[in-house]
């Protein structure tokens, strides 16, 4: 067999005489013909640009090598490692008990070793945004992956983010950016506080206007107001519909007041949530230096939170049913 001491970039798994194998044409790496379809392509695309050559892990007929000489080259990054090494000290792959069965990935398992959050990610994993790989970007952000990594390598200091327009505060806790979340969510009780007092007195001499023609009282039912307001005519009607009118305009005006922070969050959002990435994978490093560790520290610290939505959602709710009920 020519690859006897060989493995698939894409599977781990080592050549047999049975197997399938095809040859990428720039760099020569071999695949099993089902992972480099599934794949879509040669695992070692992304060293391309820099002249990576695929060089065989079996020793020379013509120069037999020795235990001690033998090397394990890494599927991932082409690192040549010793032979009893189980993880890679270039790129963090892992080899021998820590794989899983070829069969059980293709079937859907997940593949701690594998870059699953990359998918739609066209960056190289090792490349640096600001401190961090493209790859740790990944597995913190979790969710649209591709779309944040693609923005942090931007490096705008002013950008856009649409769900932060819409969503603020909500989107920064969903993301767990929790002290940019506090701080939009404060600015927006502050400012619900101060607009709902012209607020409020537009609403009550509207009611005084329309209290002038018609009765409102506790007893008074939707149907006999509307009715009563539809027997309305002439002046009186004019008087009603105009404090009605201002009325509309000035709960208008009052929800343009709130969105205010929502365009700074907007523009911000992207910069704070980089900002929070980099500080706690950069703290995650200092707290560990084991591989598995500081994996699993990051996908449990990164990723979304749906009770932080949750939490945001029930203590603005309960603040604006409190605003509107003093007032």
């Amino acid at each position: 067999m020519i690859h006897e001491q060989d493995i698939c970039p894409v599977c781990a798994q080592q050549f047999t005489d049975a197997d399938d194998v095809v040859y990428c044409p720039e760099c020569g790496t071999p695949h099993h013909r089902a992972c480099w379809q599934e794949h879509g392509g040669c695992a070692n695309a992304h060293l391309h640009a820099q002249g990576y050559v695929w060089q065989s892990s079996a020793p020379d007929a013509d120069a037999p090598q020795s235990a001690s000489d033998r090397k394990t080259v890494c599927p991932r990054c082409g690192e040549a490692c010793k032979p009893d090494t189980l993880v890679c000290p270039s790129c963090g792959k892992r080899f021998g008990i820590f794989e899983r069965d070829a069969s059980e990935r293709r079937q859907g398992g997940l593949d701690f070793n594998a870059d699953f959050f990359m998918r739609g990610v066209q960056d190289d994993p090792a490349s640096d945004l600001d401190g961090v790989t493209v790859r740790e970007t990944a597995m913190y952000t979790q969710y649209r992956a591709a779309d944040y990594v693609r923005k942090f390598r931007e490096k705008k200091k002013i950008g856009w983010n649409w769900a932060a327009f819409f969503f603020s505060p909500f989107w920064f806790f969903y993301r767990k950016v929790y002290r940019g979340g506090a701080l939009f969510l404060g600015l927006l009780m502050v400012l619900g506080i101060f607009a709902a007092i012209p607020l409020s007195k537009v609403q009550d001499s509207a009611m005084q206007t329309v209290q002038e023609y018609i009765t409102i009282d506790e007893n008074s039912s939707y149907e006999q107001i509307t009715a009563d307001l539809a027997a309305l005519q002439g002046e009186p009607l004019k008087k009603v519909q105009d404090a009605l009118m201002r009325y509309a305009e000035g709960t208008l005006a009052y929800i343009a007041v709130l969105f205010i922070p929502n365009f700074f969050a907007a523009m911000f959002a992207d910069r704070m949530y980089k900002s929070k990435i980099v500080r706690e994978i950069r703290s995650m490093h200092d707290f560990t230096d084991d591989e598995r560790t500081f994996r699993m520290l990051v996908l449990r610290r990164g990723g979304v939170s749906v009770l932080g939505l949750i939490a945001c959602y029930m203590l603005m709710s309960l603040f604006f049913n409190f605003v509107f009920y003093i007032r």
